[in-house]
């Protein structure tokens, strides 16, 4: 708690702000349940907290002239950003008003979380990173783990309300249908289509500067794993017709092997020195 107290002084008024404003967000869309009061204030503290967040994300590009995504504590804050973004949008053409919430919470425990890692004010990059491919590498990888997540989290909500309901067109939530299920699969896909982009150009962009598309570093093979794991997802629902209890069951261990990949591989003995490990 010392550490996360002295990290949150470091880093600023902004950063402070917008972990409140993901506090107070997720306090006004837990109160909105059921109603459509607070909604407006609720949207109105999720955007303050995404908008400093790109205030933050970008005094650190500025600072350091090279994008920050390369330490845990960046990356966590640039997830942050992603989830927030396609989040929103979801919400608005999606009327996924009532994930708001998780969403908010997240964020907030997220940005808390990261505070446990030292972060160094600048790390240069090595010259294979200092790519073209590197930012939308990065940026195709942590939609699809928004995606992913969006979709981890209608999963767990398919299980204490598993029955497709028709809700009317008056409904507090802005859906006529109540479905997590297919809810769950459409950002699972989302989600695939980016891993999948994300996967390729990196293969591409190690082939140039390491002379091999895979290197079998830690990282990717845990990469691989992940993009097989929502592979069988969509070939069982496709194929085998899974839907329902086993296609939760199965994007809920997806998201797991996200975590393992994401955060888990770099404690990992062979891990130590990899290039994909973050600092």
């Amino acid at each position: 708690m010392e550490l996360i107290y002295y990290r949150l002084l470091s880093e600023g008024y902004i950063y402070i702000i917008a972990i409140f404003s993901f506090l107070l967000g997720g306090l006004f869309y837990i109160s909105s349940i059921g109603r459509k009061k607070f909604k407006f204030q609720a949207n109105i503290l999720f955007l303050l907290g995404f908008a400093l967040i790109t205030v933050y994300i970008l005094k650190a590009w500025l600072s350091t002239g090279q994008p920050p995504f390369k330490t845990m504590f960046q990356s966590l804050v640039f997830l942050v950003w992603n989830i927030s973004l396609i989040y929103f949008v979801l919400e608005k053409t999606e009327n996924l008003y009532f994930l708001g919430g998780f969403v908010s919470f997240f964020n907030l425990f997220v940005l808390v979380f990261s505070m446990v890692f030292t972060d160094l004010v600048k790390i240069n990059l090595p010259p294979s990173l200092r790519s073209a491919w590197f930012i939308p590498h990065v940026v195709l990888y942590f939609a699809g783990y928004s995606f992913l997540f969006i979709g981890f989290l209608m999963s767990v909500l398919y299980f204490p309300f598993p029955k497709r309901r028709y809700l009317g067109e008056a409904h507090w939530s802005g859906q006529m249908w109540k479905d997590y299920d297919i809810f769950s699969y459409r950002a699972i896909l989302y989600g695939f289509m980016f891993l999948t982009l994300g996967l390729s150009l990196g293969a591409i962009w190690a082939k140039g500067a390491w002379g091999a598309f895979w290197s079998w570093d830690p990282k990717e093979n845990w990469a691989l794993i992940t993009w097989f794991v929502y592979l069988i997802y969509l070939h069982m629902r496709y194929v085998k017709g899974w839907k329902g209890k086993k296609s939760a069951i199965l994007s809920i261990i997806g998201f797991a092997v996200i975590i393992m990949t994401y955060v888990g591989v770099n404690y990992l003995p062979s891990a130590e020195g990899a290039l994909h490990a973050y600092q």
